[in-house]
């Protein structure tokens, strides 16, 4: 009896461990095979997405199961595809985070097999992609210093002897740290990481960030005179977690008074949104990473102000780079041409130009290694020099240089400062490298699965999710200006075939087409998105890295605009 209740015992510790170290072996399998899959094709290893999936599903080995066998393993090969993404791309960042990678399985498991290899490779990366000689130095030291018996020993010592006049100041790799306590969430539950919002008296967008899917549910109290209780919007978040929230923000835009985010019970999150006044309000979700994005509406328009939007964030932990980058933006200059009042619209006061990606986010990249993010951000500050000049009207762009700017960010900028237009520019991409052509998009359910492909591609998610964001959309068209974004997709399209076609040979006109893309959900105005040629194709990736085609696009949008403001009487006629 003894011993059968010893083996019991045995069996419910071991248990556990078997099942852990069974799903450590799966997941690690899993990411094995996209990753060999992913090298099989050449046109996969083109799209930045496939790499990252890679390494998500490498990171999630260690981050899951580390204490099991394989969580060394998936450190090392998301280092090892992080520097394949390097190789295609040639963006310095990729090359920083495979050495961060490497550098963490040597902290996290000093005594690991791989430990020595991923030192030297770190090394290696910064001697030969970062040309960072004195940190690569102190990594070959480290593998002689530490693993002597180690199978790097020979060639890491070779390349410390050959960097040691890179070692000037006494500088050691640093020892792996004892792991500090942190508040972790529960098993199951998503964290609230924070909470950002842009603001002003007629428009005010909040968004939830986590670090996990999570359901919620939005409600609405009126406001309650006899207990003095504002209007209030609040959102139970199930299976949510957020320990360090502050419990309280000061808004005070006019329509917001305040937000407060509390642990309601232990597995749902409280946020509440303390009203003013307001007139509407929508909230939904947004994927990779998951957010839940709160609008709220105030009468009529927001004002038009001289000033581009602040980003702040909750809590308050120092501005972010983009805070900064949006608070150094020059403040858009005065129209040159004064509009004539009238009884209809006022004209065109001020139009956002949204340049495609950013940052860690290069978008598609083309055969030759040229980078969507930097081809949309040339065409875009062309084509605000060339609307100023047209039409004498502020134009604010979303991005000034090349930093990272989430996509709801980017509608926010728009909503926020009362844009009368948005047009957000991409260059499109297939894996069929003969396609080319042009094409301009505005906010609908995707009528095909081409259309369906380039949102799930702009919006970074796979199509599956991209079904789910279709569902969301039959409440947020009220706001969507459908009719007058596809009249301003229409008119772009057009003038861009017929412009281009002048200088340019093989311009395929592609249409206008529906989709639901994360960068125009929420807009409040006409909002367009133009793919201005194919970087995938060689010979319209040699065109979009030419000042000559930046130009040009900018001339055909800019005819487009015209075109539409004409019909629609925004322009006074003897302009």
């Amino acid at each position: 009896m003894f011993l059968l209740r010893l083996l019991i015992l045995l069996l419910l510790i071991l248990s556990p461990l078997s099942v852990a170290a069974d799903g450590a072996e799966s997941a690690y399998q899993k990411a094995k095979n996209r990753y060999r899959s992913l090298t099989e094709s050449a046109k996969k290893q083109l799209y930045r997405d496939h790499w990252e999936a890679v390494i998500d599903g490498f990171l999630k080995v260690a981050e899951r199961y580390p204490e099991s066998d394989r969580a060394d393993d998936g450190l090392y090969m998301a280092a090892y595809a992080c520097r394949g993404l390097y190789r295609v791309s040639r963006v310095p960042d990729h090359a920083r985070r495979a050495a961060a990678l490497y550098d963490r399985l040597v902290n996290s498991y000093p005594s690991s097999t791989l430990a020595d290899d991923a030192l030297y490779e770190s090394a290696q990366i910064n001697e030969d992609l970062l040309a960072d000689k004195a940190e690569a130095f102190v990594r070959y030291q480290a593998v002689v210093d530490r693993y002597p018996q180690g199978d790097m020993y020979a060639k890491a010592r070779h390349k410390a002897v050959a960097l040691v006049a890179f070692a000037s100041a006494p500088k050691a790799f640093p020892a792996p740290e004892t792991p500090k306590p942190m508040a972790t969430a529960p098993a199951g539950l998503s964290t609230l990481k924070g909470i950002r919002y842009w603001s002003n008296s007629g428009y005010t967008r909040v968004v939830m960030d986590f670090d996990g899917t999570a359901d919620f549910r939005t409600n609405f109290l009126p406001a309650n005179p006899q207990e003095g209780a504002s209007p209030r919007i609040y959102l139970d978040i199930q299976s949510g977690y957020g320990p360090e929230l502050e419990q309280k923000v000061s808004v005070q835009d006019g329509l917001l008074r305040q937000v407060r985010a509390a642990c309601y019970d232990q597995d749902t999150v409280r946020v509440v949104l303390d009203l003013v006044s307001f007139s509407n309000y929508k909230v939904f979700p947004l994927q990779d990473p998951f957010r839940i994005v709160v609008d709220v509406f105030g009468e009529g328009v927001p004002e038009l102000t001289g000033n581009p939007p602040e980003l702040r964030a909750l809590p308050a932990t120092g501005k972010d780079e983009i805070a900064r980058v949006l608070e150094q933006t020059p403040a858009p200059a005065e129209p040159k041409v004064a509009l004539p009042a009238s009884a209809g619209p006022p004209g065109l006061r001020r139009i956002v130009i949204d340049a495609g990606h950013g940052g860690k986010d290069p978008g598609a990249i083309g055969p030759s290694g040229t980078l969507e993010k930097d081809v949309t951000l040339k065409i875009a500050k062309q084509l605000k020099k060339q609307l100023i000049a047209e039409f004498g009207c502020d134009v604010v762009l979303t991005r000034e240089k090349d930093i990272y700017l989430p996509l709801e960010e980017r509608t926010a900028i728009a909503n926020k400062v009362g844009a009368d237009l948005f047009i957000s520019i991409h260059a499109n991409a297939n894996q069929n490298h003969s396609a080319y052509g042009v094409e301009t998009y505005y906010l609908n359910f995707s009528k095909n699965d081409q259309a369906a492909a380039v949102a799930a591609r702009e919006n970074d998610i796979t199509q599956e999710q991209l079904g789910d964001l279709e569902l969301i959309l039959f409440d947020l068209m009220a706001n969507a200006k459908i009719n007058e974004s596809s009249r301003l997709a229409s008119e772009i399209q057009s003038a861009m075939v017929k412009h281009l076609s002048r200088d340019y040979s093989h311009i395929r006109d592609l249409g206008v087409r529906q989709g639901p893309f994360y960068v125009l959900v929420g807009a409040t105005m006409p909002s367009v998105l133009v793919e201005s040629a194919f970087i995938s194709n060689r010979r319209e990736e040699s065109r979009l890295i030419s000042r000559k085609f930046h130009e040009k696009t900018g001339a055909a949008i800019v005819q487009g605009v015209r075109n539409y403001a004409s019909d629609l009487k925004l322009i006074a006629n003897n302009q």
